[in-house]
């Protein structure tokens, strides 16, 4: 007794309409969804269970003894239809395109897949007597069992962050050009997602900041109802700008471009909203600076350079230069951006202009970028320059510049070091000395003096005691012992850091999150697996508090250092992977592919499924090009069995889709050097059915997978055979309208149809096609229509008229040409009992009529086309005689035995199109 879900009133199937069960897949009649490798649909989906006590679901049988329960195989099938609309496959269809901005076209819906939903027996038990013993429950495998199909495994859905799927939604109607999702609902998903990601601290990924921009496009230049419940408010623009500052892992394009909109619009509200003496606050405080940081954040710092200086000459002109509090933070940024930016000249111009017509002092902050600027530059003298210009007021070196220099030093020769001991000599000396500067020069002392813990704790106890140093903030503290962790693990030596943290018991001071993301860190690069994993239990049960994901960069770590073991912990890795993913962390792309690397090669597909479900839409498309590519390396490599290359294929179809055409040939091509033409001729119509016409093969590509057919034919397939291979790439050749038929793509047709035992047809292509073409043969063209008339009978008769007119049109034959002719005609006067002088006169003539004598690849081809022992044996006989040297060449290669033809040279001979 069944209750089966009917199909057609799956709420998530109304969009597509109806629909037919066949088997455990549901198949569509809509055009807009083509039907897909069901392996593939069936696992790769995002799908919901649905059921629905209204639909009769009549439970499991109870197995325990004391139920009086019996309901005779009874059983609930719950179809899972996932809808073409669900927010994972609509982001899959728009990174289909190819272009992670312009997002072109959609690709098209997967087919649906069937799950099975088992419920678990719902029937208490009832009215258990006291003195009744209950023997533990254990399981058996009944006759009836062997007919109860087993639970398939639910997908794991992919978190989305607040309003990412709306915007998603919008996104795949402007491409589709239908009709947008609501106005408010676009608003609301807005401030989610920008309010989400301020308060977090997570920042926008490349895709998310280019839909966001897109959005608050259209609800900037559609205005709303009158009525209109939500629209965007200031503090709404003003998280959004928080957000979009936020640097991103990949290109900040998109962001920069966000915050352009954002600006203006901010601007726009600012002019209508406020008076103008509020307006001028707010300009000044808050919205500019918060502009001029993603100019200069996102490469535009000569842009920011020009609107300070605007902006500068209008508060002048207004007589509010005076008011204009926070000036120097704003040329810092300025200064600081050109520097990352290399500009050099633009930095030293802008640097003149901020002290004659800014007043900017030479305060710490300047200091510190033009220090730092010529430290990275490695130039020494400029940076001494720089680094003892008298600092205005007095102040001190900032400590993050003393840190640079120490990064300088530790990357550059002794001449730094033997600079900076005078510089650090001065700064302990300072009874005023910043705790920054110190730390600074303990970090220094590790790194280029080379002193361990013993060494340092002479320092510490100074620091500690507050004897010397008169400044409240000097002490040791936690900060203190990580930098000098962090100092020992850049320095290479784990002990050391090891040592630091037994130091820091002496001073009492208890670790934070980041002293043990500092022991673990170390304790990976020492291979130490156990003790990382002492420091993961720690951060699992909550030992400190982790605020805004501050163990991901580690945790990615680890995860990748258990990958690389020799014989990984699966177990252990599930439990981090799943620990992450409670928290809805993303991981980083070298990790995804090292988990999708590991559970591929142990045949974990399920859990290779979960990890591209999770993870793969919501990292940028550089991150997702990253994963790609070494699933392509991966599939390509000889090392990876076939089984598991076609299963990373089908996978790496399915997810990303936006696979560059080169890749898809190099997989075609993979699969050939595999022996696996069927494969190899899959993935070359996943080209060709693309949704994205720039995916679509060349004519290029066409003759590259027909030379792979030639080279090797699918076995038991006969070329004329509707349903070979050969024939199906030939279909799509004929139908595509993009590509225009050429000499090279007939030969290459000929070589296919003639590798695959039919050179008639093969011929054909040449008579009908190639002789008759204005183009005309080419080389190619000869050798392979010689290739045809050796594998035809009588082939002879065909080879000679060609010849004849070549030789009349006083061409000049390359040697492989003529292999291909001695080779055919060596063998129809084999086969057919005719003496072999013509073809010891022929390879004899070629001094006089060719201007090249014979080569070792003449004499093998001519051999191993003989289809006789006898014939091969008076051959060697001749060439033996005649060709001495060729022939020993030749006799190294070694020979192999066949099942018809007898022994043949191990010589590779190829045609190309």
């Amino acid at each position: 007794m069944f209750a089966t879900l009917n199909a057609g009133s799956c709420p998530g199937q109304q969009e597509f309409g109806d629909f037919n069960r066949r088997g455990n897949t549901l198949k569509s009649k809509s055009p807009f969804l083509p039907p897909e490798d069901p392996k593939v649909a069936s696992v790769a989906c995002a799908c919901v269970c649905v059921c629905d006590d209204n639909w009769g679901v009549i439970p499991p049988p109870c197995t325990s003894r004391l139920c009086s329960t019996r309901i005779p195989f009874p059983t609930m099938r719950s179809h899972l239809a996932r809808n073409a609309t669900t927010t994972p496959n609509v982001y899959r269809r728009l990174h289909a395109a190819g272009h992670h901005h312009a997002l072109l076209r959609p690709c098209s819906a997967t087919a649906l897949s069937a799950r099975r939903c088992l419920l678990d027996c719902p029937h208490d038990v009832p009215h258990i007597p006291r003195d009744v013993a209950l023997c533990p429950r254990t399981s058996k495998r009944t006759f009836i069992s062997l007919f109860t199909p087993k639970p398939e495994r639910i997908v794991k859905l992919p978190h989305f962050d607040p309003g990412y799927n709306v915007l998603l939604q919008y996104r795949r109607s402007e491409v589709e050009q239908e009709r947008p999702p609501p106005r408010d609902q676009l608003v609301t998903a807005f401030k989610r997602l920008t309010k989400f990601k301020a308060d977090t601290n997570k920042p926008l990924n490349p895709n998310q900041a280019f839909l966001l921009r897109t959005a608050l496009h259209y609800l900037l230049v559609t205005k709303p109802e009158a009525d209109a419940p939500v629209d965007l408010k200031m503090s709404d623009l003003v998280n959004a700008m928080e957000a979009a500052l936020l640097p991103p892992k990949g290109s900040p394009e998109f962001h920069l471009a966000l915050a352009r909109l954002l600006h203006e619009e901010i601007t726009r509200k600012r002019l209508i909203l406020l008076n103008p003496d509020e307006r001028k606050v707010h300009l000044i405080k808050d919205d500019f600076a918060r502009y001029i940081k993603a100019l200069t954040q996102y490469g535009g710092s000569l842009e920011a350079a020009s609107r300070v200086k605007e902006f500068w000459q209008q508060l002048k002109d207004e007589g509010s230069v005076v008011n204009f509090r926070g000036a120097g933070r704003i040329w810092i940024m300025v200064l600081q951006g050109l520097a990352n930016e290399g500009r050099e000249e633009e930095l030293l111009q802008l640097w003149e202009e901020a002290q004659e017509t800014g007043g900017i002092k030479y305060i710490p902050g300047v200091h510190q970028v033009f220090v730092t600027y010529y430290a990275r530059q490695d130039k020494i003298e400029e940076t001494k320059q720089w680094y003892n210009k008298p600092i205005h007021s007095g102040f001190s070196p900032t400590g993050e510049t003393l840190l640079e220099l120490v990064r300088s030093s530790r990357q550059s020769s002794q001449k730094w070091n033997e600079w900076l001991l005078p510089v650090f000599e001065e700064v302990v000396q300072d009874p005023w000395a910043r705790k920054g500067s110190l730390e600074a020069f303990l970090q220094w002392s590790v790194l280029a003096l080379n002193k361990g813990p013993d060494g340092i704790k002479t320092y510490l106890q100074t620091m500690a005691s507050g004897e010397f140093y008169k400044s409240r903030e000097v002490k040791v503290d936690v900060t203190t012992i990580n930098l000098l962790m962090q100092a020992a693990q850049e320095k290479g030596n784990p002990y050391m850091a090891e040592r630091f943290w037994q130091l820091a018991q002496d001073f009492n001071i208890k670790a934070n999150v980041h002293t043990y993301l500092n022991q673990m860190s170390y304790r990976l690069d020492a291979n130490d697996i156990e003790g990382a994993h002492q420091i993961f239990s720690k951060l699992a049960s909550r030992a400190v508090e982790i605020e805004f994901e501050e163990d991901l960069p580690v945790m990615n770590k680890y995860i990748r250092v258990l990958c690389a073991q020799p014989e990984p912990n699966l177990q252990q890795i599930f439990n981090i992977t799943s620990a992450l993913e409670q928290r809805h962390a993303v991981l980083e792309p070298e990790t995804i592919v090292a988990l999708c690397l590991v559970f591929l090669n142990h045949d974990k597909k399920f859990d290779v499924i979960d990890t591209l479900s999770l993870h793969s839409v919501s990292i940028s498309h550089i991150e997702r090009q990253q994963i790609y590519k070494a699933f392509v390396d991966y599939i390509c490599s000889p090392q990876t069995t076939t089984d598991r290359a076609w299963d990373a294929y089908s996978l790496l179809r399915q997810y990303f889709p936006e696979t560059s055409v080169d890749d898809r040939v190099r997989l075609m091509e993979s699969f050939f050097e595999r022996k696996k033409p069927d494969m190899a001729c899959l993935v070359f119509g996943h080209m060709r059915a693309h949704d994205n016409d720039n995916m679509h093969p060349t004519a290029d590509i066409y003759v590259r997978c027909l030379e792979g057919l030639g080279r090797c034919p699918p076995p038991e397939q006969r070329p004329s055979d509707p349903a070979s291979s050969l024939k199906m790439v030939h279909n799509m050749l004929k139908m595509d309208t993009r590509v225009e038929m050429s000499t090279r793509l007939y030969n290459a047709l000929m070589l296919a149809y003639a590798g695959g035992g039919d050179p008639f047809t093969a011929l054909d292509f040449w008579e009908e096609h190639i002789t008759r073409s204005a183009e005309g043969p080419s080389y190619n063209s000869l050798a392979i229509v010689f290739w045809c008339c050796e594998l035809i009978p009588l082939g002879d008769r065909y080879a000679r008229p060609v010849w004849q007119k070549m030789l009349r049109m006083d061409l000049e034959v390359p040697q492989y040409v003529f292999n291909a002719y001695c080779a055919a005609i060596a063998r129809s006067n084999a086969a057919w009992g005719r003496k072999m002088e013509e073809v010891f006169k022929l390879i004899k003539g070629t001094d006089a009529s060719l201007g090249y004598g014979a080569s070792m690849m003449t004499l093998g081809v001519t051999y191993n086309a003989l289809p006789d022992p006898v014939s091969k044996d008076e051959f060697a006989a001749w060439a033996k005689e005649e060709y001495p040297e060729e022939w020993a060449r030749l006799e190294s290669k070694g020979q192999k035995e066949t099942e018809f033809q007898g022994p043949v040279f191990n010589i590779t001979r190829q045609f190309e199109a």
